[in-house]
């Protein structure tokens, strides 16, 4: 019986222990198969023999590797897939395809580990017996980087696991053997187990909120396998394909209008704009799941290649799912490329959970502060001529959204359509469009110089901006035929927390007297059709705050019967650390140096304190309705002090007198007088309520 507990705890123990990396692929066939390992290695405990024990390992290894490659072959042999694996798990994308020349390293760090502690498990020596196991963990997270993610339900487990092998392999003396069953030893060593898992689950999400540090990605330091061969700047293609737009590049068959994206141009050395090239060997499945507050609208599509050529794979914004052929992918970009190159007859079906942002949620969106999105904000030094000048002077104040819109109206305006103008995307085509007069080439242009002209004068703002080059298909009762003319290149602006943005700026043809509108779905419009609000200036938008939902820290288990037998046997300790805790947060979001950052951190104790006091705020209220709804709840007279430096804080110069301490005081006044005047459970609870840890 106790053999049999330990290689089942074994089991379990290398299940999660290699699996910490299984979060990195593409489907469930991962965790499968390194649970199938895991199994197989701890039952060579069960053997009798010691002496078999070694050559059973070393026979099981290769039938594991076998059967894996019968179940999920790669590319390149069995003997190359282990040689290998390293390398191709490195130089591969993110979701990772479930095969064995992926999943070898893995397969056979978790067997090795589980055999080794099998092998200790039976000399008595627990402590030896779980350091393999620790060991296949840590390889494994720093095998999976950041991509993998938190996970504690699966350290939990392992802390468990591990618990409940030490208890039963710690040596009992004869007396204890006799006194107490050996079925109690196991049901109490089980119990352990239960308690630091769910002491685990419950303490590792608040302790570390917020904490940002991140493990390094290996794949940093490997270069990308996949070169993207040599061909035909996309944006010289639309170019030509505007001269000669009869010619059937694509057969769709959607269900609903789609927009493709087939390059992405995120680099600009002042002469061009610069696709990736090099790319990672990826999964079909592409995983991910979109942001929470933003809508999505689903899409399936069946593409079949006619005369397009090149490298890269159109696929719709948002993929989900990419099958029918092996792909490559540019992770920063989202770039697909095909590994064998398109030809004609190529078919490909594809997923998509296209974003669909309010216009609320794009009238309210902000730039992004991480630092990886400065590199589309880059303008080389150049013969810029006037563009920086054209561009404050077309976009005008608001928020970034409101600033896009403008410059987009401006260009559709101002400009005409000409797919016979200069090409180029460079400084000089650029300034000859927006500034030359009508004789020297100005004033008209393709979609080319629209799109380039568009994201340099962004970036001359500070706005994430590239360009893309794809096309547009409508929908049918059958395949349709998307030919040249349907090709076009557009820009696209960085938003947080929409993501990127297509922005419709190309102009009416020249020969054209009527006035720019907004075009239907499926363009990118500047004016997207939304539903209803669409058609108003975003400028002038109400000043809300959107918030997401509030979402359970990965690995909370709140509500289980987990977590009530945990709070009940140690609840006078969980209601001091949550105490703690929360007044550990108040003093450090107060405890800020610059006045802005106090300002800030009083807003979020005043919004806390008036959910604990049940005063209903709305997420979309300003500060000003809120600072009323509180003062309301208690009977006092609002003042405008906070209110005042909280927009200040948020929108306002950051060096501008913000009053911080009267507004601390009022909100600390606030607070106070929401705790009075709530019930006494209320009360009672104020400081060991543990949901402000999550709130945000």
């Amino acid at each position: 019986m106790e053999r049999l507990v330990i290689a089942l705890t074994l089991a379990v123990a290398g299940t999660v222990a290699g699996g910490q990396i299984a979060g990195l692929y593409a489907g469930g066939e991962a965790l499968i198969a390194l649970a199938a390992t895991s199994a197989g290695a701890a039952l060579l405990g069960l053997i009798p023999r010691r002496r078999w024990h070694i050559l059973a390992a070393a026979v099981g290894l290769e039938a594991v590797l076998i059967g894996l490659h019968r179940w999920l072959p790669g590319p390149i042999s069995l003997t190359d897939s282990v040689t290998h694996a390293g390398a191709r798990l490195l130089t591969s994308a993110s979701p990772v395809p479930s095969r064995v020349d992926t999943l070898a390293l893995p397969v056979v760090a978790t067997w090795l580990a589980v055999s080794a502690a099998s092998a200790l498990a039976r000399g008595r020596r627990p402590g030896a017996a779980a350091l393999p196991l620790v060991a296949l963990a840590t390889a494994m997270l720093v095998l999976a980087g950041p991509q993998a993610g938190t996970n504690y339900r699966r350290t939990a487990v392992l802390i468990a696991a591990l618990a409940l092998l030490l208890v039963v392999l710690r040596p009992v003396p004869a007396h204890t053997r006799r006194a107490v069953p050996r079925l109690l030893r196991l049901a109490t060593a089980a119990l352990v187990a239960v308690a630091l898992a769910g002491g685990t689950l419950l303490l590792a999400p608040p302790l570390l909120t917020g904490v940002t540090a991140a493990p390094p990605d290996l794949r940093a330091y490997v270069i990308a396998p996949v070169q993207a061969p040599p061909q035909t700047h996309p944006l010289s293609l639309v170019g030509r394909w505007g001269v000669h737009p009869e010619q059937p590049l694509l057969r769709i068959t959607a269900d609903r209008p789609v927009t493709l994206r087939w390059a992405v141009l995120g680099d600009f050395d002042g002469t061009s704009w610069l696709p990736a090239t090099t790319y990672r060997a990826a999964g079909g499945d592409r995983g991910g799941a979109p942001k929470p507050a933003i809508a999505v609208d689903q899409v399936h599509a069946t593409v079949t290649v006619a005369e397009l050529t090149g490298s890269w794979l159109p696929v719709p914004d948002g993929l989900r799912r990419v099958s029918g052929v092996a792909i490559a992918v540019d992770e920063e970009s989202g770039a697909v490329a095909v590994t064998d190159g398109l030809h004609p007859g190529l078919t490909y079906a594809v997923d998509a959970a296209v974003p669909a942002p309010t216009p609320v949620q794009l009238a309210t969106a902000q730039l992004p502060r991480s630092a990886k999105y400065d590199r589309y904000r880059e303008l080389p030094t150049g013969n810029t001529g006037r563009i920086p000048e054209l561009a404050l002077t077309a976009a005008g104040d608001g928020l970034p959204y409101a600033q896009a819109l403008n410059l987009a109206r401006w260009l559709k305006s101002t400009y005409r359509y000409d797919p016979r103008a200069p090409g180029g995307s460079g400084y000089p085509s650029i300034v000859r469009f927006l500034t030359a007069t009508p004789a020297a080439g100005g004033g008209r242009g393709t979609s080319e110089q629209f799109a380039t002209a568009y994201a340099v004068l962004a970036r001359a703002l500070g706005i994430p901006a590239r360009v893309v080059v794809g096309f547009t298909a409508a929908t049918g009762n059958g395949p349709v035929t998307v030919t040249a003319a349907d090709a076009r290149a557009w820009p696209e602006i960085y938003l947080d927390p929409v993501g990127w943005v297509g922005i419709d700026v190309t102009a009416p043809p020249v020969t054209s007297t009527t006035a720019p509108s907004a075009s239907p779905r499926p363009s990118l419009s500047a004016e997207p059709e939304q539903s209803p609000g669409a058609g108003e200036d975003p400028s002038t938008a109400p000043d809300v705050e959107i918030m997401t939902p509030e979402a359970e820290p990965p690995g909370g288990v709140r509500g289980s019967w987990l977590w009530l037998a945990w709070t009940t046997a140690l609840f006078p300790l969980a209601f001091a650390l949550v105490a703690l805790l929360r007044i550990r947060r108040s003093r450090l979001r107060l405890a800020v140096d610059d006045d802005a950052g106090r300002v800030r951190g009083a807003w979020a104790e005043l919004r806390d304190g008036a959910r604990l006091g049940g005063v209903p705020i709305r997420p979309y209220w300003t500060a000003t309705e809120v600072v009323a709804a509180v003062s309301d709840a208690v009977a006092v007279e609002p003042r405008d002090d906070l209110a005042q430096a909280v927009n200040r804080a948020e929108f306002a110069d950051p060096d501008a007198d913000l009053s911080a301490d009267g507004a601390v005081e009022q909100a600390a006044d606030l607070i106070h007088r929401v705790r009075r005047k709530t019930s006494r459970r209320r009360r009672l609870l104020w400081w060991i309520d543990p949901r402000p840890l999550w709130w945000r």
